[in-house]
């Protein structure tokens, strides 16, 4: 079953003189449970068609066409209660850096909680902090009481990623959409935080999309890769084929570019 559908996706940009395309003709779709990674470099329009799909997109200052079928509603024709419905309760969001994203004066458990307020108004204080304790502990902070206490500045970035992802999935959502969400992580960390989402879709069956400029991670955990450039979908295939077979030279040439580990 597709959970999401992008159908001739683009976006115009009108705030200069003259109009820019950044996003034209994105098509593309992701089961329920599926993986897809979306690379490409800095302005290939990823993080663009990401924000669209969480409804996250400016209302002013630019053109949408074609449509984005979330559960078969087009994303796009929303009005503002109707996106505020799905927003961190079907689709949820988590970002390069969770420090921008936690609020510095709050502690780390009413954050986690924020969705269940919103979107489960009949839990009580009680029931939304077992939530979010057992949320903590679903993305391995084993001190979660601890976390649950603590404020963002007190925990490393590996534990406010977590906590992030843990803020996410607190309602249950059908999709996660992860926007470069290692890339401020060490090497180490960055493994495990891939392992957790893995391990996320698998029990859940959670649909996952993953957008990063790394070639690395995108084949690490992606079922099938989304390859853009200058704002065109330039490939598209199931993971091992697009690595072991591109068909595209920009494709080969990103490939091509993924640093080589001496032993």
């Amino acid at each position: 079953m597709k959970l999401l559908e992008v159908v001739d996706f683009g976006i115009e940009f009108h705030d200069h003189d003259r109009p820019e395309q950044v996003v034209e003709g994105v098509n593309f779709s992701l089961e329920q449970g599926g993986i897809l990674g979306i690379v490409g470099e800095s302005g290939s329009g990823k993080s663009m068609t990401a924000l669209a799909i969480a409804g996250l997109l400016p209302r002013k200052k630019l053109k949408k066409e074609g449509h984005i079928y979330f559960e078969g509603k087009d994303v796009l024709r929303m009005d503002r209660t109707e996106l505020r419905e799905l927003q961190g309760d079907e689709i949820c969001m988590i970002f390069q850096e969770p420090q921008s994203c936690l609020n510095p004066v709050m502690r780390i458990g009413p954050q986690v909680e924020e969705a269940l307020r919103v979107h489960r108004k009949e839990m009580s204080a009680e029931e939304r902090r077992a939530r979010a304790l057992e949320r903590l502990r679903d993305v391995e902070l084993t001190d979660a009481e601890r976390v649950y206490d603590s404020y963002p500045h007190e925990l490393s970035g590996g534990m406010r990623q977590r906590v992030m992802i843990a803020a996410a999935m607190v309602g249950s959502p059908h999709l996660l959409i992860a926007d470069e969400p290692t890339t401020a992580l060490d090497v180490t960390v960055q493994a495990q935080i891939i392992q957790l989402l893995k391990r996320l879709n698998e029990d859940e069956k959670l649909a996952i999309l993953f957008i990063s400029h790394d070639l690395s991670l995108i084949r690490q955990i992606s079922h099938s890769v989304l390859v853009m450039q200058h704002g065109k979908l330039v490939e598209s295939g199931p993971v091992e084929r697009i690595f072991e077979d591109p068909q595209e030279e920009y494709t080969k040439n990103l490939i091509a570019a993924i640093p080589k580990v001496k032993l």
